[in-house]
């Protein structure tokens, strides 16, 4: 079932209750920071920047389109040594996956529909974590969200 959905199941039974009964009815606020949704591991695009390594983890960056709708995504990365750009059209929940092996201070731009929406760093001693991943959301009314892990589970 969808989180959205029972939330508002819940929320409505409890608001009918609350009529019916005169008993003050709880509401529940949905998290700020999205979910990453059940299909992580089926990314429509892969990239890899950098040379595989065997003493190193490489940083994994996800781009998810966690609106409702198809949206033309842009992700650029730029490092002293790389450049990546990526454009794509992701369906809602689709995403796709790149893998960052040099270790370097990076400049992430995220565009939606040719505008610039987020733009923000990577920092090189975040490679000096165990298996670093870093999580771009685009949702609703042009939001953005990023999370971060030093160890997550492609590694």
């Amino acid at each position: 079932m969808n989180r959205r959905s029972l939330l508002a199941g819940v929320a409505a039974s409890g608001a009918a209750i609350a009529g019916c009964a005169s008993i003050e009815a709880t509401v529940f606020q949905e998290s700020t920071t999205p979910e990453v949704p059940s299909n992580p591991d089926d990314p429509i695009a892969r990239a890899t920047i950098g040379s595989p390594s065997d003493d190193d983890s490489p940083h994994r960056v996800r781009l998810w389109n966690r609106t409702d709708d198809q949206r033309s995504i842009g992700l650029d990365l730029e490092a002293e040594s790389a450049t990546f750009e990526g454009d794509y059209d992701l369906e809602p929940d689709a995403h796709v996956v790149v893998f960052l092996h040099d270790p370097a201070e990076y400049a992430v731009t995220v565009t939606v529909d040719g505008d610039e929406v987020e733009s923000t760093t990577l920092e090189e001693e975040s490679f000096d974590e165990p298996c670093p991943s870093t999580e771009l959301f685009v949702l609703e009314d042009d939001e953005f969200e990023m999370t971060t892990e030093p160890e997550s589970d492609h590694c």
